[in-house]
């Protein structure tokens, strides 16, 4: 690198050394300005640079003169409208001296004096954005400037003496290049004005239109002030560029005069606009290094000045005030509340950050709208001075604070009194204060600045910077600095008076300010120790106080406080208490006046009644915990110790007054305490002076006149004094002894008294009355006493002796009532009438006589066994008065007592025991008298009893007879909706159900079953009862069931199956029971005991298999061929050997299981084994294995076929995978093949020849062997393939596969099967062979396809016209000649994938199936030839279909070939039978016979199948029929299922999603004999119309007629269900059959609903033959689904094999079904028609 870089240096010298002409470069100057002016983009450049220029020649006004093309000097209206062709512009400067006439003319040579602004030299070039060529006139001279092509030139000029300006004012003459509008006034006026603003010179600045002035602006300025700088404020720029040497401050005022003429009315007015500012200039001493310099010179041609100044133009509040309100000519002049700009002369684009402006030296861009901080040296220039504007700023702000603080302290502190309110004066000069540091705080608030945010970053930082104190600010208490000053909280305002926070007013207007503040920590809200300071530094009055505790509820609400914080607080808290000043710590109790008075003495330690007025209690509790509310009793102990209480009787009496009135609210423990300590004080005023309570009696005791009674002026609570003992009667023990004598005394006297002293009477003396027997009971017993006899003297006897009186105690009498006496109660012995609201009746009543007898008293008369009438009085007496004396005591459940009359006479029963249904009765329960039945709701008697009394009732009382049993279970049927859970289940275990009128036979209802006319099994086997249809609904949900569960009828089977086989029907009925308990094995299995019983037991049913000989002999030898005979026997599973391989069955005979899936899967699950596991195989192969034509052509097949043998098994049911198959197996032939079958568990050996099987060799390789003998069995290949390839192998996976090898791929490929991709490579093998072919070869075969012969070609269409004999001639010659080669085969293809042009009546005749894939020619006669195609038919069968092994010409598929059935056949005379066996090449011979002498016939339908092994048809024949007698009966169940998908993966196509819907059915009865099910949303009521009805019975018939007369199916197995919403038209649920009748309504197939008849092909087709097509094909499609549940290629075959089995049984019940008669009712369309979808 180093040598390349000095190789160009020596260059450059080499060329600079040469001498030669030199080339100038040239600018465009054209160019050059114009690229320039693009940069002085902003409005008025052209003024604000002569502006600027004015005020470097020192001028002092300008003047701007804007004239049009016409003027008139008379006019007095200036014309606004007029346009402007030229403009002068003159300032009153110094004079153009040589060097500025020099620097005039030339571009970017800036002013080299760095005391002036311009620093570019391309400021005087703007005049040429609105002038072609200046004029230029100063002093005695002028230079004219002028273009000529794209340069520039000047000519500099003296002044004539005659043009001499009088005023020398220097003079830009401008012709506009363009006419112009008269500017905007209202624009152009306050850039003007701000313009003005930082000028150094210019006073003055005046604006013409012609002659007319239309504004002026002049400026005045005052003596500056000199600002004191503190010494706390750092002087000097971060880099020490700047030093701050003085500032001065000076006041501005700018005035406006402006001329504004109306547009409209051209009325001339005169307004003019004052405004009043300040500037604050500080002076700067610059110094720089000699780098610095240097590098600013390079950069703006200029050094740096040795000083310089910066200017910041500010608004203070009282300026704004005095400025003039229309601020339209200064508005940008006085930025105020918005952001100010930077000033280079004249304002920039660029804003300050803060509201004021700011002027100073700054490098701007070349366009002057922004600064320069993209250059170093430039941005640090810059950087430096925007550090002196923060600097300057800040001083102007502490200046203007420092005026503040001066005010405050001669107009506020000097007149402020503590803890006082301002006055008005105050107030005022504290208002406007505020107001005026708000503002100063508001207008150096900085805010990001544009365009660069670095100006007011730079600004913000420096302002706090450049002094060592903090910020001052207006407090309240005067000027303070920042930090020393807190964030006011208003709640903490009244009390926190010494501590200097920002005022309310400074706050709000600056809150952003301050929160900004207060996040960088230069300012801080008030803290906890603020307060502390506060109260250890003065005394709080009770206003402060009050406020403070608030603001502590609040501040102890949000924080956690320390307890050592808590202490401090409440001990520097000092609160005035009287005379004395207490810390809050000491004090303990807050008055209630409610309950404590305050005016009298309180304790020491109670708080100011003042200051805890204004809280609530819980206030007070959340001040200090341990405030609490001053109690009476507390309040009680302090005041009785006052000399007082026992001196003054009115001390007393307020005390005793106080307590009274709360007394009754006070707890009993208080009351106590309050008397124990008032009752040993002498408090108690009487008229014998202060006396003990216990001493004193009531005014009201008058008995005694020397008692010493009270005297109160109000008396207090008489409660409160007798709780204290005060007396309010005598002693009873005395009134006893003066009232009462020594013998019998008058009760009647004393009541009388006791009434009178009532109010007297203490608690314990009532008591005592109560206790003390007293009263005579009345005798009811004794006779009146007879009058005196005449005849004796009342003195002529002695009178008896008087007779003790018995007396008891008030409670044990009752009130005089003759009822009461009736009922033999005591009464009490009253003389004269009763009055119960008497006041002697009321002290009775208080001393416990009884008013009515007790509930337990009443209902003891009211059971009483012997007495009757006593009983009956009382039974009336409690209905009569229950509502008003008994109802609350009495409790139904808890009455013991036998008193209720039931309907049996002189049973007595309890209301819990005993009922008013009388229903009761059936199960013997008591029934309420009936006359006493309106009382049972009252008496809480129960209608009928709980469910478990009726269970415990029915377990003891069991129903003797079924008679009563009925009776019974209907009357507990009215109760299923009261029985629970727990009560069923008691049911069920529970054996209550009589079999028999003996009463010894019952039955539990789990153990029993309704009998059922229809039920499918005898009723022998199971117990079964009916006792009428309102009992059987109880017994039902008992547990008795329709028939037994999944569970029930295996345990009931497996315990008997002999008796289920002999009486159930037999085989066919016993088979449905298994296959019963085979679909729901997934719950038996649950059942563990259940299975292992299952497997033990013989109950499974076996299949014997025995052969008869002609003779009628049985026979089981295999070979013999005779009638099957069946035998069946029970036996155990492991006795029972599943069959998937019949052949093995066929030989050894053995106990077998049915050949259905659901069946082996039981017992396979209960222990059978599979046939083929228990044979032992041994194939002996005779010979030696050769590589033959025939094995060749059979591994050719197989490899081709293999991806559709293993399409349909997953890899885990694979012994080998299809790559193995197709390139491990290799197939041999040998001559013959033994094998030897012996059966292991009886020995019995078998030996027999086999065409085919799979050896291994000693390397472990695989052979498939086949024979020559015969044609090729597939089935034995296919068998042998199975048993090598599957783990598992089946019957249906040897017919399958045979199958698969057998048919050709066209006719697979009519059956559904994607055999494409195996055309598909067959021709791309036959393409690859062709390519590698020689060209001449090629060429050859090319020239010999285009010259096909008409004689070839002949013996091509003869050949194709046997295929398709309706085609056209001409389109197969047109086909065939496209062919190069395979003429009939390829067009054959063609012709069945994309059809064909058909004739009318074509002469159809037999022709031989062409040649298809899978059959291979033979040019070896030695060696059998395989091919699909079939043999000759027999010469017998003649008038067979015409439908060939290819199809019959319409291409389609079987559903295709089905739809021609029913036209007419002609059968013409072939010319020749081709035989399913062709030779091809040089081998091939034709036919001996000549072709007339061949009988006229035309090859079978399915001859396709012809070429299958022997017994391959019949197997399949059979499994098809073990597929129809698979299916069952659903047996009523609900079908719950949701919706699945799976995963269906063919070989030869791309795996697809098969969806199977859900289905959501209810069984909800018999549709003749089928079960219909209807979905869980359709109403079974509203369904089932008469129309309705009429349908479902043609649908039923339908059903009847395929499933008995097409499939053999019995009716048990069909269902119909009625789905409105679901898709499927029909499904398989486990072998039960389901169609979906609304599509039979959907579809149009229902001809009684008026279905219209169909032409096709000119033959009319009813509704009936439709439908019967349609649903046989939908039942086949069900019936393939025995075998397989996917909708796949495998489950496609079995639906064409059923198809093709059933179609003749189908043609024959279509011509023998008797045509339906149409309704004559107009035809009508379902309501649920909807795209028929396909069955599931």
């Amino acid at each position: 690198m180093a040598t390349k870089k000095s190789a160009l240096d020596a260059l450059r010298s080499q060329v600079l050394s040469k001498t030669g002409a030199e080339e100038r470069v040239e600018v465009n100057q054209r160019h050059l300005i114009d690229k320039i002016l693009a940069r002085y983009s902003a409005e008025y450049v052209v003024y604000r640079e002569l502006m600027q220029n004015s005020d470097d020649a020192g001028a002092k006004g300008i003047e701007i003169v804007f004239e049009t093309a016409t003027s008139n000097p008379q006019e007095t209206v200036p014309n606004l409208n007029a346009k402007i062709t030229r403009v002068l512009f003159k300032n009153n400067g110094m004079d153009f001296r040589p060097e500025d006439w020099n620097r005039l003319k030339k571009i970017a040579e800036g002013n080299p004096d760095e005391s002036k602004i311009g620093a570019f030299g391309v400021g005087f070039y703007s005049l040429f954005s609105i002038c072609e060529e200046p004029f230029v006139s100063s002093g005695k001279e002028c230079m004219a400037f002028y273009w000529r092509n794209d340069q520039l030139y000047a000519k500099r000029a003296p002044v004539p003496d005659d043009e001499e300006q009088k005023d020398s004012w220097t003079t830009f003459l401008l012709d506009l290049r363009e006419p112009i509008d008269m500017l905007n006034m209202d624009e152009f006026a306050p850039f003007l004005a701000r313009s003005l603003g930082f000028t150094a010179n210019l006073r003055d600045i005046s604006v013409y239109l012609n002659h007319h002035r239309l504004l002026n602006i002049s400026k005045k300025m005052r003596e500056p002030r000199p600002m004191t700088l503190p010494k706390t404020m750092h002087m000097t720029s971060p880099q020490k560029i700047f030093t701050l040497k003085s500032v001065d401050l000076q006041s501005v005022q700018l005035d406006a005069t402006r001329l504004e003429v109306s547009r409209w009315l051209g009325e001339v007015t005169t307004t003019t606009t004052t405004i009043f500012l300040r500037t604050a200039s500080g002076h700067l001493d610059v110094k720089v290094s000699k780098q610095f310099a240097n590098e600013m010179e390079r950069t703006t041609k200029k050094y740096p000045p040795s000083q310089t100044a910066i200017q910041i133009l500010y608004v203070g509040h009282d300026e704004k005030q005095a400025s003039a309100e229309n601020k339209s000519i200064f508005k940008d002049l006085v930025p105020f509340p918005e952001q100010g700009r930077i000033f280079i002369g004249f304002p920039t684009h660029q804003t300050t950050g803060f509201s004021s402006h700011v002027a100073g030296r700054f490098i701007p861009t070349v366009e002057r709208e922004s600064l320069d901080f993209v250059d170093k040296c430039l941005q640090v220039w810059n950087h430096e001075l925007l550090s002196m504007a923060g600097l300057l700023s800040r001083a102007l702000y502490e200046d203007e604070l420092s005026q503040i603080g001066n005010l405050y302290n001669e107009m506020i502190l000097a007149h402020q009194k503590p803890d006082e309110p301002d006055d008005e004066a105050t107030a005022t000069a504290r208002d406007w204060l505020e107001k005026r540091a708000l503002h100063a705080l508001q207008a150096f608030q900085f805010h990001p600045s544009t365009p660069s945010p670095l100006v007011g970053h730079y600004t913000d930082a420096y302002f706090f910077r450049m002094s060592t104190l903090s910020l001052s600010i207006l407090s309240s208490h005067g000027v303070k600095e920042l930090d020393k000053v807190r964030i006011p909280e208003p709640t903490m305002a009244s009390f926190l008076s010494n501590l200097p926070t920002i005022p309310t007013n400074v706050y709000t207007g600056s809150q952003k300010f301050i929160e900004k503040m207060e996040k960088a920590g230069k300012v801080q809200r008030i803290t906890f120790k603020d307060v502390l300071k506060e109260l250890e530094n003065r005394t709080l009055t009770e206003t402060q106080m009050v406020a403070m505790l608030k603001w502590w509820i609040d501040f102890r609400s949000k924080f956690i406080i320390p307890e050592s914080d808590t202490a401090a607080f409440f001990q520097l808290a000092l609160v005035c208490s009287g005379e004395s000043v207490k810390p809050l710590s000491t004090l303990k109790w807050f008055v209630n006046p409610k309950l404590t008075p305050i005016d009298m003495p309180l304790p020491p330690n109670t708080l100011p009644y003042d200051i805890t007025k204004t809280f609530t209690q819980p206030e007070l509790s959340r001040i200090s915990g341990s405030w609490q509310e001053l109690s009476l009793l507390e309040w009680t102990k302090f005041i009785v110790n006052d000399p007082d209480m026992e001196a003054s009787p009115n001390f007393s009496e307020k005390v005793l007054l106080v307590l009274s009135r709360s007394w009754t609210q006070l707890p009993d423990s208080t009351q106590r305490a309050i008397v124990a300590m008032l009752s040993q004080k002498k408090c108690i005023p009487t008229k014998y002076g202060m006396k003990l309570p216990n001493e004193s009696y009531f005014k009201s005791v008058t008995l005694f006149p020397d008692l010493p009674v009270m005297v109160f002026t109000k008396q207090p609570l008489e409660k409160l004094l007798l709780s204290m003992g005060a007396r309010k009667s005598v002693e009873l023990q005395l009134v006893f002894d003066r009232l009462v004598n020594a013998g019998s005394w008058d009760h009647m006297q004393l009541v009388k008294y006791l009434t009178s002293v009532r109010d007297t009477l203490s608690s314990g003396e009532i008591k005592r009355l109560k206790a003390t027997s007293i009263f005579p009971r009345e005798d009811l017993s004794k006779p009146p006493t007879p009058p005196p006899k005449d005849s004796e003297s009342p003195t002529s006897s002695t009178p008896p002796p008087p007779v003790p009186v018995r007396r008891y105690a008030a409670n044990t009498l009752y009130v005089p009532s003759e009822v009461l006496a009736d009922l033999g109660l005591p009464v009490i012995e009253w003389k004269g009438r009763w009055r119960a609201t008497s006041d002697e009746a009321k002290l009775l009543l208080e001393l416990g006589l009884l008013t009515h007898p007790s509930l337990d008293v009443i209902l003891g008369l009211a059971s009483l066994p012997t007495e009757r009438d006593i009983r009956a009085k009382a039974l009336t007496y409690l209905l009569e008065n229950f509502k008003t004396l008994y109802t609350l005591q009495y409790t139904p459940s808890k009455i013991n007592v036998a008193f209720l009359p039931t309907t049996k006479p002189d049973v007595l029963e309890t209301p819990d025991g005993s009922y008013y249904n009388p229903a009761c009765s059936v199960m013997d329960f008591p029934v309420l008298r009936e006359d006493l039945r309106q009382y049972a709701v009252m008496l809480g008697i129960r209608e009928s009893p709980l469910p478990a009394r009726l269970l415990e009732r029915l377990s003891k009382n069991r129903p003797e007879t079924k008679a009563k049993a009925q009776q019974m279970f209907e009357f507990l049927g009215r109760f299923q909706g009261d029985f629970q859970h727990h009560h069923w289940t008691a049911l069920r275990s529970l054996a209550f159900i009589p079999l028999d009128d003996s009463g010894q036979k019952f039955v539990e209802p789990q153990n029993c079953y309704f009998d059922r006319k229809d039920s499918a099994f005898h009723p022998d086997l199971l117990t079964t009862v009916d006792f009428g249809k309102t009992a059987n609904l109880f017994l039902k949900s008992c547990g008795v069931k329709e028939e037994p569960s999944p569970v029930e009828l295996t345990q009931l089977v497996i315990r008997s199956p002999h008796d289920f086989l002999n009486r159930n029907g037999g085989v066919e009925n016993y088979k449905s029971i298994l296959r019963q308990i085979a679909s729901h094995m997934h719950v038996i299995r649950t059942q563990k005991a259940l299975v292992s019983e299952m497997i033990k037991s013989p109950f499974l049913l076996g299949e014997k298999r025995i052969t008869e000989d002609p003779e009628g002999n049985e026979s089981e030898d295999s070979s013999n061929v005779g009638q099957v005979v069946v035998h069946y026997k029970l036996a155990r599973a492991s006795e029972i050997y599943l069959i998937d391989d019949t052949v093995l069955q066929q030989i050894f005979t053995p106990l077998s299981a049915p050949i259905e899936s659901h069946l082996e899967a039981l017992y396979e699950s209960l222990g059978s084994t599979w046939i083929s596991k228990q044979v032992k195989e041994n194939n002996r192969p005779q010979g030696a294995l050769a590589v033959t034509r025939r094995s060749e052509n059979l591994q050719e097949l197989i490899v081709e076929r293999a991806p559709l043998l293993l399409s349909d098994h997953p890899a885990n049911r694979l012994n080998f995978s299809l790559d193995w198959l197709t390139n491990k197996l290799k197939v041999r032939q040998v001559p013959e093949i033994q094998l030897r079958r012996e059966f292991i568990p009886t020995g019995v050996t078998h030996t027999e020849s086999t065409t085919a099987c799979v050896v291994q060799d000693q390397s472990r390789a695989y052979y498939l062997l086949v024979t020559p003998k015969g044609d090729m069995d597939y089935f034995d290949i296919a068998d042998a393939l199975a048993k090598l390839l599957l783990k598992k192998k089946k019957l249906n996976d040897s017919i399958w596969w045979s199958s698969l090898l057998s048919s050709s791929l066209i006719s697979l490929k009519r059956k559904g099967f994607q055999v494409d991709r195996i055309l598909n490579a067959k021709k791309a093998e036959v393409a690859r062979i062709e390519a590698a072919a020689k060209a001449d070869a090629a060429a050859a075969a090319q020239a010999t396809a285009d010259a096909l012969g008409p004689k070839q070609a002949a013996a091509y269409l003869a050949q194709l016209k046997e295929v398709f004999p309706d085609c056209d001639p001409g389109f197969l010659m047109d086909a065939l000649s496209r062919e190069t080669q395979d003429h009939v085969q390829r067009v054959t293809m063609k012709l069945l994938d994309s059809g064909y042009p058909r004739i009318a009546n074509p002469e159809k005749t037999v022709a031989s199936p062409p040649p298809v894939p899978g059959s291979f020619p033979v040019p070896d006669s030695k060696v059998s030839t395989i091919s699909t195609l079939p043999p000759p038919p027999p010469p017998s069968i003649t008038n067979q279909s015409t439908s060939s092994a290819g199809g019959s010409g319409s291409g389609g598929s079987f559903f295709e070939r089905f739809k021609s059935w029913g036209r007419e056949t002609v059968t013409g005379k072939p010319d020749r039978v081709v035989s399913g066996i062709e030779k091809s090449g040089a081998g091939a011979k034709p036919s001996s016979s000549p072709p007339q002498q061949q009988p006229p016939t035309t090859p079978p339908s399915n001859s396709v199948v012809k070429g299958f092994a022997p017994d391959y048809q019949q197997n399949l024949q059979q499994s098809l029929k073990a597929a129809v007698s698979n299916c069952r009966s659903n047996g009523r169940d609900d079908i719950h299922s949701e919706p699945t998908s799976s995963t269906v993966s063919e070989v030869l196509t791309s795996s697809y999603c098969d969806v199977k819907p859900g289905h959501h059915l209810n069984f909800a009865g018999h549709a003749g004999e089928l079960e219909l099910y209807l979905s869980k949303d359709v109403d079974a009521d509203a369904m089932m119309t008469k129309d309705n009805h009429k349908s479902l019975t043609r649908f039923v018939r339908l059903l009847m007629v395929l499933a008995q007369d097409v499939f053999g199916l019995v009716p048990e197995t069909m269902h119909v269900y009625y789905d409105p919403e679901g898709s499927t038209i029909a499904f398989n649920r486990g072998g039960a059959l389901f169609f979906n009748w609304r599509y039979y309504v959907a579809l149009g197939h229902d001809e009684g609903a008026g279905a219209s008849k169909k032409q096709v092909q000119g033959r009319t087709i009813s509704a009936k033959d439709e439908a019967m097509i349609y649903w046989f094909f939908t039942m086949a499609h069900e019936l393939a689904h025995n075998f397989v549940s996917d909708h796949n290629s495998k489950h496609e075959f079995y639906f064409s094999s059923f198809c093709e089995q059933y179609l003749p049984s189908l043609m024959v019940a279509m011509a023998k079904a008797p045509e339906m008669t149409a309704i004559s009712s107009p035809a009508t369309s379902s309501p649920n028609i909807m795209d028929t979808p396909v069955p599931n």
